[in-house]
């Protein structure tokens, strides 16, 4: 579906997407006047991604889903930059609220959930033995 549009509309079309997700989940827990403080995020977000997305360069590139190897290698490498910062912020809160006695399974939750991916990743990922032996002789 996302081929169907236009590069540089993508990037604010998820934005829009997904802001619309969490507006409604947000009206529905803390009632629709919560809506006037989120929408214009929302609004604002999409219409940065697509100003964004029209000039020329490395992030504009990658917004519109049109980045080269080198670029691609950079956006995973931000990625994985994200998930470190994420489950070490994610390891210290838990840490913090240990000390404090407060609840802590819902750090608990994001402590697993990059233990868990991990793991899977490897599975995924790994060389596999044998694997560069079959295509040898071809």
């Amino acid at each position: 579906m996302m081929r169907s549009i236009p590069p540089r509309l993508r990037a604010p079309v998820n934005m829009l997407v997904g802001g619309a997700v969490i507006d409604a989940i947000a009206a529905t827990v803390h009632g629709p006047a919560v809506l006037l403080y989120f929408v214009p995020i929302t609004l604002a977000a999409a219409a940065g991604y697509y100003v964004l997305g029209g000039r020329e360069g490395d992030f504009p590139d990658m917004l519109r889903s049109q980045s080269d190897e080198r670029q691609a290698y950079r956006q995973l490498k931000i990625q994985a930059l994200v998930g470190r910062v994420t489950t070490g912020a994610a390891a210290i809160a838990f840490l913090i609220a240990f000390a404090a006695k407060a609840t802590i399974w819902p750090f608990l939750l994001f402590l697993t959930i990059p233990c868990a991916t991990s793991f899977a990743g490897w599975l995924i990922y790994r060389e596999r033995p044998g694997a560069g032996e079959q295509h040898a002789g071809h």
